[in-house]
């Protein structure tokens, strides 16, 4: 063997290892946006304890949905709910973290909402 095929062979190896852990990336679960601790939301009342359920659920649906298909008005709306959703949580939050809505999913959601309007 040649140095040149050598080398063309070597090339061919890395670039080939290099793309192996890159075809596997997407295969990993997603994680959740919103998180809930649990041993603080067992010390709020059962009433409290739902609507905390229910603040993320609703939470997670407005995170997956599809933004783009929607009118100005609609995202308007959209905003306006997820910021008095976001201050219910803190409502909640106020004497430990209940309700862990991460920062960048928040940023995301509102800098979408924003960019479409």
């Amino acid at each position: 063997m040649n140095m040149a095929t050598m080398r063309s062979r070597i090339l061919a190896l890395t670039l080939l290892l290099a793309t192996v852990p890159v075809s596997f990336a997407g295969d990993a679960a997603p994680e959740n946006k919103i998180r809930i601790n649990q041993e603080n939301l067992s010390k709020l009342a059962p009433a409290d304890q739902d609507r905390v359920l229910c603040i993320a659920e609703r939470l997670e649906t407005i995170a997956d949905m599809d933004k783009s298909s929607l009118s100005r008005e609609e995202r308007k709306a959209l905003r306006a709910e997820t910021r008095e959703l976001k201050n219910e949580a803190d409502f909640f939050n106020r004497d430990g973290q209940v309700l862990y809505i991460s920062a960048g999913t928040l940023i995301i959601i509102l800098l979408i909402i924003l960019i479409l309007t």
